[in-house]
């Protein structure tokens, strides 16, 4: 560290780096939090040894960044609030700010999903008869929801990593080079075990999950499930126009973050916090790192919570109850 801490926590910055370095821990951006607060605490001394709400306070509106860059800095600075606590040194853990941004994502309503859910099953069904597709897609629809997956990432899997015993994803052709098992709620685990084994009897030599009808061998394409997911749509009588501006338009992504946002909800009901709660959903959605989901939910969290209290919360079973009968 080529900084020199001088502020009344110089020794707490410095040995507490030294810790989470020893861990295994990235520092780059604790450092630049704590030279910050460093800098303000020296150029604005506090009474005893006390990291306070209003210091806290005066240094975040000192800083002339975004939202989301401060919340960045709230994260590392709450961290540091629990170790200084651990020491028995009076610190203030802030919550997250309330993030201004133009990316608006849709979230849809527990309405809206079961529409989905009825018009896939039902009118598609009806529609196409015995077509494959007609089978596959409504089950790609339920395991993007339940399982939170990229749509690359459930049509990229083959029946090798699928176990069904143990209820577990093994998603090995992940964004950013990253694998990961991904284990089923048991209310999902049940139907891929009636799917499959109505696929295999249909053939015997099939690899992906999502094999191609027209094409053996190979999974069903992205736009393909994106077209029929907007005919769903359709029939389920939901506008996929853009509400506000900067709104995002409704895709297979939305599932994702419908995932994300029930799982968010159950949160309340188990009472963990923000920080226990987000290295399961880390690496359970893929992220490179925590703050990487940290920031997925602070840009969004106004479209589940209007209090931020209750984004402090988590959950303790972040794998959705769907219940697809």
């Amino acid at each position: 560290m080529a900084y020199i801490f001088q502020s009344v926590f110089a020794s707490e910055f410095k040995n507490f780096l030294i810790m989470i370095q020893d861990a295994g821990q990235q520092t780059r951006g604790y450092e630049a939090t704590f030279k910050s607060l460093d800098i303000f605490i020296s150029e604005n001394p506090v009474q005893g040894k006390a990291l306070t709400e209003e210091t806290i306070s005066r240094w975040l509106d000192s800083l002339s960044c975004k939202p989301q860059s401060k919340n960045r800095r709230i994260t590392h600075v709450r961290v540091f609030s629990r170790y200084l606590n651990a020491l028995e040194i009076p610190a203030f853990e802030p919550g997250y700010m309330r993030e201004q941004s133009e990316y608006i994502p849709y979230t849809f309503t527990d309405e809206e999903f079961r529409a989905i859910i009825h018009a896939a099953d039902e009118f598609l069904g009806n529609r196409r008869g015995s077509t494959k597709s007609s089978r596959a897609f409504p089950m790609l629809l339920r395991m993007l929801y339940g399982c939170g997956l990229r749509l690359g990432e459930a049509l990229a899997l083959r029946w090798e990593n699928v176990d069904l015993g143990a209820g577990i994803l093994h998603i090995r052709k992940a964004k950013n080079n990253k694998e990961r098992d991904v284990p089923m709620d048991p209310s999902l685990t049940s139907l891929p075990e009636i799917y499959k084994k109505r696929r295999i009897s249909e053939n015997p030599d099939s690899v992906y999950v999502f094999e191609s009808d027209r094409v053996p061998g190979t999974p069903y394409l992205g736009w393909t499930f994106r077209n029929w997911f907007l005919s769903v749509m359709e029939q389920a009588g939901i506008s996929n126009e853009r509400q506000e501006k900067y709104g995002r338009a409704i895709s297979p992504h939305t599932l994702r973050h419908y995932f994300t946002y029930k799982s968010f909800l159950q949160a309340e009901d188990k009472g963990r916090t923000l920080e226990q709660f987000i290295p399961y959903l880390s690496a359970y959605l893929g992220h490179r790192s925590l703050l990487e989901t940290e920031r997925y939910l602070a840009t969004d969290y106004t479209l589940y919570k209007d209090s931020q209290d209750r984004m402090e919360q988590s959950i303790g079973h972040i794998f959705p109850e769907v219940d697809f009968e």
